[in-house]
């Protein structure tokens, strides 16, 4: 509950403060009438001045206290503005060309209240606000996550993408959002998230000037979340959406463009591009501009201009240049990040591995995952490509009408996004190219709907509109009611362990793309790199599978020597530490382990991903290992590992797996791998066990504590394991629960619980013959 208020008293304070701060500044460029474009102009203006207020000493106190100052000063000049008799006395022409948006104000609030709303779903089907997007789609916000922290508390080592040049505006105002709110990062781009579609809401609504209330309010909300938006926003990346909402009120500002002052708000959406998304968000603005410019001045009546007129949009690449000249450093440092570079998993491709089809930019795609082609989908071929002909078609018939009501500024954004797109297929990656359709894609169903919708439309044109916009709900509902949201749970157990290991470095063995951030403040280092971790130590490579493997055989003694703290999972099945390490923390997953020695010589048997091997002293290896001196760290049993699940390893609400294990008498710590939406219950005869939720990463895992059972007789014990159904509402939206499972395996149980080693025994390496070898330390360390 607190996070959901925290999310949403972001969201209203970006609403406010943007529309606010905006409004001010046209009311100082002479536009004193109120108006939906203030938002974007607004938001702009944050994202400058948090990028350069976050440079000053305090960092995100210093913006929070910009950011307050600029409402404050912005309020005064409103409501003095308003007071004001200034400026010239306008027309209804010249209102319907500057998209003035004072009337229905209700109304235009009710489209943004419906794109919150379905902004919320993953929110309210999940029943908790988190990381949007965690482990099935995109984990980018890791990243997002560390640059905001880091930017305002300097702690740690400076993330790699702030070396890069990467835009940090965005960041910079959710590190001063939250020393204004007192809320956390996570709740902050919770907000600004949400706010993107409410103020693009706004937006597309004062744009359909010419369309009947209802199906305005209705449009507008579609403007703001079709299929593309709602996919970007269901993985939580708000760079693409802030541009969207850029471009689209860039151009519908363009026709009063026509003196300096009225270039102003222009140069500063195009500065808030360049803090949102470096210089690459300058390329749909310079070419709408362009092509604009060179439909206008061939145009007839209101909407030409001359080539002198155009003399004023110097002016806002003045803006422009100004406001960006405090990062111009880092804007060139971007030009060599490596995601233009080539199509590699760690550059290009991001988190796809194809092209996603340019028919999802039309609004319609019944999917919930956005990079699943048409024939990849659950769902039949047919209906993608009927959707798509719809969309098509509603766009082919909305266009003319559009250019003769409008005029051609929006298209012009349309034409220049298409260029985009298609210079991004040409000479970028799978990566760019996706962006390029997700920012397309608020600007294809604005004029569709604009030009389907006027007033004078036929029933024709209104039944397409109508197909359109069920398409376009169904595709965004489809897509939003699945979208992932992160469970906090093992993040809040790693918070626990934060403070014991400040400053130092930590290696962490287990796979957690946000282990960065949840560790920040440490050094967090990974034998099993993810694309999230910034610092890497080489794994055991002589184990065959060591990429599989989490526990303390996964590096070598050496390696383990560098590290004074070790975070390993609970999970008893799992190689021991080495004498020299001991556990000074534990939470209900994780072991916090602190070296009070030197490791020594630590030799493993050829255990590949399992935590050891049977020592078979029949060989010629094993008889040389038996008759040399030295001692042998046991299992007093070993463990057993399952097999297959059955019907298959994944688990749906509703319909639960199983598999048994042959387990001998004697008190057993079960562990399993999983990852799961919600959270996780295991049961067998005598044990009932309910584990976390963890989206912490989709593949190859660690194993988790369970619990411990004990077994009276030798025989098979059978392990049912289900998944919470999701909440009401939830299941009233149709959302899924689900969890992948890996192996379950059964470890005799120590006096200390399901830990690490706690079951284990030193031995002479003679008296090891035949039992479960963990680790073995020559005699003299050889």
């Amino acid at each position: 509950m607190v996070s959901a208020l925290a999310a949403y008293a972001s969201l209203a304070v970006i609403c406010a403060a943007s529309l606010l701060i905006g409004q001010a500044i046209r009311s100082l460029c002479g536009d004193r009438e109120l108006s939906w474009l203030a938002g974007p102009i607004g938001l702009a203006a944050i994202l400058v001045a948090s990028g350069i207020a976050i440079k000053l000493p305090g960092h995100g106190t210093a913006v929070a206290i910009t950011l307050a100052v600029l409402s404050v000063l912005s309020l005064a000049t409103v409501v003095l503005g308003r007071r004001g008799r200034g400026g010239p006395r306008r027309t209804s022409a010249t209102k319907a060309r500057t998209w003035s948006g004072g009337s229905h104000p209700a109304l235009a609030a009710v489209s943004a209240a419906i794109a919150i709303l379905a902004g919320s779903i993953p929110f309210a089907a999940n029943g908790h606000v988190g990381v949007l997007g965690v482990g099935l789609v995109n984990d980018d916000m890791a990243n997002h996550l560390l640059i905001a922290d880091w930017l305002n508390t300097r702690v740690g080592d400076m993330p790699a993408l702030i070396h890069q040049g990467y835009p940090v505006g965005p960041h910079a105002f959710v590190a001063g959002l939250g020393e204004l709110l007192g809320t956390g990062p996570i709740e902050a781009f919770a907000g600004l998230t949400l706010a993107i579609p409410a103020l693009t809401a706004l937006v597309a609504f004062e744009a359909l000037d010419g369309v009947r209330r209802i199906p305005r309010v209705a449009a507008a909300a579609l403007v703001a979340l079709p299929y593309l938006a709602a996919a970007y926003l269901a993985q939580e990346a708000f760079k693409e959406p802030i541009e969207a909402l850029f471009v689209l009120a860039f151009a519908l500002l363009l026709p009063a463009a026509k003196t300096a002052r009225r270039a102003i708000p222009l140069g500063m959406i195009a500065a808030g591009a360049v803090y949102a998304y470096s210089f690459p968000g300058l390329f749909w603005l310079i070419g709408t501009a362009a092509i604009y410019l060179l439909a206008a001045s061939r145009g007839r009546g209101s909407y030409s201009i001359s080539v002198k007129t155009s003399a004023t949009w110097a002016v806002a690449g003045i803006v422009t240049l100004i406001l960006i000249a405090p990062d111009l450093g880092r804007i060139v440092d971007f030009t060599s990040f490596r995601a233009f570079k080539s199509a590699t998993i760690s550059g290009g491709l991001g988190n796809l591995r194809h092209q996603v089809s340019p028919l999802e930019a039309l609004g319609i795609w019944p999917a919930s995952d956005f990079r699943l082609s048409a024939s990849d989908a659950s769902g039949p071929a047919a209906a993608f490509y009927l959707g798509a002909l719809v969309a098509a078609a509603a766009l082919a018939f909305g266009l003319g009408r559009w250019v003769r009501r409008h005029g051609p500024a929006v298209p012009a954004a349309l034409a220049t996004a298409i260029v985009v797109y298609v210079g991004a297929r040409l000479l970028g990656t799978v990566y760019t190219s996706a962006k390029a359709l997700a920012i397309a894609a608020p600007l294809v169903t604005l004029i569709a709907f604009g030009g389907l919708l006027l007033r004078d439309a036929g029933v024709g044109r209104r039944l397409l509109a109508a197909a359109l916009a069920a398409g376009i709900a169904l595709s965004s509902f489809v897509v939003l009611r699945q979208a992932p949201v992160g469970p906090p749970n093992h993040a809040d157990q790693l918070a626990e362990l934060r403070p014991l290991i400040q400053g130092q470095d930590v290696l962490f063995l287990g796979r957690d793309n946000f282990v960065a951030y949840e560790l920040r403040g440490a050094r967090p280092v990974t034998a099993v790199r993810n694309y999230y971790d910034p610092n890497y130590a080489k794994p055991n490579l002589h184990l065959e599978d060591v990429f599989r493997k989490f526990d303390f055989d996964s590096v070598t003694a050496r390696t383990l020597g560098r590290f004074p703290y070790v975070i390993t999972t609970r999970a008893a099945y799992a190689s021991g530490p080495p004498p020299s390490f001991r556990p000074v923390r534990l939470t209900p997953d994780f072991v916090l382990w602190k070296r009070t020695g030197p490791v020594g010589p630590r030799r493993t048997l050829a255990e590949g991903a399992d935590p050891g091997a049977i020592l078979d002293c029949a060989g010629h290896a094993g008889r040389r290992r038996a008759e040399a001196a030295g001692s042998a760290t046991v299992f007093s049993a070993p463990p057993v590992v399952g097999g297959l699940w059955a019907p298959g390893p994944t688990a749906e609400d509703g319909s639960p797996v199983a598999q048994a294990l042959t387990l001998p008498p004697g008190r057993w710590a079960i562990s399993i791998q999983y990852d799961a939406t919600r959270p996780l219950n295991v049961s067998a005869p005598g044990m009932d066990a309910t584990l976390p939720a963890n989206l912490d990463y989709r593949g190859s895992l660690p194993y988790y504590p369970v619990g411990e059972l004990r077994v009276r007789r030798r025989g098979p014990v059978k392990f049912t394991v289900s998944v919470d159904r999701p909440p009401l509402f939830g299941r009233l939206l149709g959302t899924k629960s689900e969890a992948h499972l890996g192996a379950i395996a059964a470890s005799p149980a120590g006096a200390a619980g399901p830990i690490p080693g706690a079951a284990e025994q030193r031995t002479p390496i003679g008296r090891a013959c035949g039992r479960y070898l963990d680790w073995y330390r020559p005699a003299g360390g050889g």
